[in-house]
């Protein structure tokens, strides 16, 4: 439908921008998902890989110790990241009741 259809016919405008609207926070939503999985992966690889820093000759536990926290916590907060994108989604999905004007 062209633009002038759509102001024309008054509501359908607005409810063709709100269907865009939904589409944007549902994207966003699961790009911020995506990005902390991703996030996630990578922790978790170097994390396993710093154990095998651990049996170096000439290594320093305690830089590898604290990498592999960092690590540790990046997985720890990507994983309530998730956890936090899927309340939001349920969130935006729950029904409500909305009062007229």
């Amino acid at each position: 439908m062209k633009r002038i259809e759509a102001i024309i016919k008054g509501r359908k405008f607005t409810e063709a921008l709100f269907g865009l609207k939904k589409k944007q926070i549902r994207r966003a939503l699961e790009a911020a998902a995506d990005n902390a999985e991703k996030q996630k992966e990578e922790a978790a690889i170097a994390y396993e890989q710093a154990f095998t820093h651990l049996a170096d000759d000439d290594v320093n536990y305690q830089l590898v110790i604290g990498e592999m926290l960092a690590h540790k916590q990046t997985i720890i907060s990507a994983g309530a990241t998730i956890e936090a994108v899927e309340e939001i989604k349920a969130d935006l999905e729950a029904e409500i009741t909305v009062e007229a004007e």
